[in-house]
């Protein structure tokens, strides 16, 4: 294999494998902290998890990681890159800033948690879309490597030992059978973004939808004021002719009152 290739390879371990440890970490040391279970947790925001599945966003089976039959307790070593760090993101009990600007690269001098993992998010997304023919160059390799290692060491928790791993990752032999999972695991990270993609897709077409029916609405409402202004002013103009017929026929009374007083 090429050393390009190789470099390129190497980057996807760090960040499939080195980045799969410390956002699973980052999760049990969270819960562990607050004294809580991840099956507690993935119950109290059940109502949470249930829209981010019926938006597309968590699938069926990330579902049933979750939420596993048989009466199992979910456990972090089931759930991919993807689904943990929408589980980071979405749920309340990890307690991260609801504010954070997820699609916007964090500032240099931002070290919080919902920055690195949006680094590394970053970082994932770039790594994916690198053609695997070509590879990366030293020199690119090198710079994007001490940035990873960087945030997996600054989020990590010393029993997790993150610094033996990286050195692993960076001698480990690799061979079809290795090249061949990742490979796999970054068509499931590409096939979920375009279904991602899709769905962004689809909701700008439903808030545009609601936009021009909201629009027809006041339309509508301004046609239906008009025509209730219409229907007021003619049953005022109704009691005003009612009033005055009946003064008419009070006048027409009194004059026949007074003309046979008169004898008339």
């Amino acid at each position: 294999m090429a050393d390009n290739r190789v470099h390129l390879f190497r980057l996807q371990i760090i960040i499939i494998d080195g980045g799969l440890l410390v956002l699973r970490n980052i999760i049990d040391q969270t819960l562990t902290a607050q004294g809580v279970t991840l099956s507690a947790c993935l119950k109290n925001e059940k109502a949470t998890i249930a829209r981010l599945k019926s938006r597309g966003v968590i699938t069926q089976v990330q579902h049933d990681i979750l939420f596993p039959t048989g009466g199992q307790a979910p456990t972090t070593s089931q759930m991919d890159f993807t689904l943990i760090i929408c589980l980071l993101r979405c749920l309340k009990c990890f307690g991260l800033n609801k504010k954070f600007d997820w699609n916007t690269e964090p500032i240099s001098t931002d070290l919080t948690v919902e920055a690195d993992i949006c680094r590394l998010k970053d970082y994932r997304n770039e790594i994916c879309h690198l053609p695997t023919t070509t590879g990366i160059q030293p020199h690119e390799f090198g710079t994007w490597w001490n940035d990873i290692e960087q945030i997996l060491v600054r989020q990590s928790s010393p029993a997790l030992n993150i610094q033996q791993a990286i050195a692993d990752f960076k001698v480990c032999p690799l061979d079809l059978e290795e090249e061949k999972r990742l490979q796999e695991e970054l068509k499931r990270w590409k096939d979920y973004e375009a279904d991602v993609d899709r769905l962004n897709e689809e909701m700008k077409q439903v808030q545009t939808d609601v936009i021009e029916v909201k629009k027809d609405l006041k339309e509508v409402e301004a046609k239906f004021t008009g025509v209730e202004k219409q229907l007021k002013a003619i049953e005022k103009r109704q009691d005003a002719e009612k009033s005055n017929e009946g003064v008419s026929q009070i006048q027409t009374e009194e004059e026949k009152y007074q003309n046979r007083k008169k004898g008339k």
